[in-house]
């Protein structure tokens, strides 16, 4: 018969203490591992993104931007600590505008008819299907201001037949007067968000979005309050770079800004949420 030797009660406490011990180690690995893990796949996703955004430029030969911001989606409260989210959009050249009417926004070069419904051929009301609208005029002052300026416009076109006048005279040797008309189409402002629109300014449409994991933001810097949400990070430009035919070189149409901080809220010795650092994006004119 096998001889057993119970355990006494110290020794108990000694295998108990060990067992808590590894377990205390194994979930504090498992919550750096997923750390670890979460934080390289924002920066993954947040370099493809600016990347998507450089050749996209550098492909349809028309500048682009990247208007970046934190929104804050839940306050802080004496339970819990705020929900802030960083986003970002990124935006192409797509005309000009020839002409400024109150609310409408002329452009006489643009099939606009052919992308979007005419008034009257829907029955939607003027804020459904609204779309943002950004100024793409100045990329080196829009770089500098950082300022995250768009304005709403309704999602249709509105026709007018303004008449055009040719100096050598009309074609139609039977008309009464020189003057005919062409068919101009125009986007209608809701909000201007900030905009001053002017005759000759150039304009663009998003293209692409990123909408970071709860808890990480662009920069260091955001809003506390629900009454103003948001909070601009800064802006980044691509314009056309010189291409000789085998590739394009380091710093082709790069503006000044060549990356973007990534910090995430983590708490700090009060408790409160502090930024933390967690890398820059990568210049995307450069090899994986």
């Amino acid at each position: 018969m096998t001889n057993r030797r119970a355990f006494t009660l110290v020794e108990l406490m000694v295998v108990v203490g060990i067992m808590g011990l590894l377990g205390t180690i194994s979930v504090g690995g498992y919550r750096a591992m997923r750390r670890g893990m979460e934080e390289k796949g924002t920066m993954q996703n947040v370099n493809f993104f600016i990347r998507a955004a450089y050749q996209r430029a550098q492909i349809d030969r028309q500048p682009t931007a990247i208007f970046f911001w934190n929104e804050t989606l839940r306050a802080s409260t004496a339970d819990d600590n705020e929900i802030v989210v960083g986003k970002a959009v990124a935006v192409r050249r797509s005309g000009r505008f020839t002409a400024i009417v109150g609310q409408y926004l002329y452009d006489e070069f643009a099939d606009l008819e052919k992308s979007y419904p005419e008034d009257g051929s829907t029955a939607s009301s003027s804020s459904e299907n609204s779309i943002y609208l950004y100024p793409l005029d100045n990329l080196n002052r829009l770089e500098s201001s950082g300022n995250l300026l768009r304005s709403t416009v309704e999602g249709r076109v509105y026709r007018q037949t303004p008449g055009i006048t040719f100096l050598a005279g009309t074609s139609n040797k039977n008309a009464k007067d020189d003057s005919i008309t062409l068919p101009v189409y125009a986007f209608k402002v809701i909000d201007q968000g900030g905009v001053t629109w002017e005759p000759g300014m150039a304009y663009g449409f998003e293209f692409a979005n990123i909408e970071l994991p709860r808890g990480y933001i662009f920069e260091s810097s955001y809003s506390t309050s629900l009454s103003s949400p948001v909070k601009e990070a800064g802006t980044m430009t691509f314009g056309v770079g010189a291409n000789s035919g085998n590739g394009m070189s380091v710093g082709a149409g790069m503006g000044s800004r060549t990356s973007i901080g990534i910090y995430a809220l983590r708490p700090g010795a009060s408790g409160s949420l502090e930024a933390k650092h967690v890398g820059d994006s990568a210049d995307p004119s450069r090899s994986l």
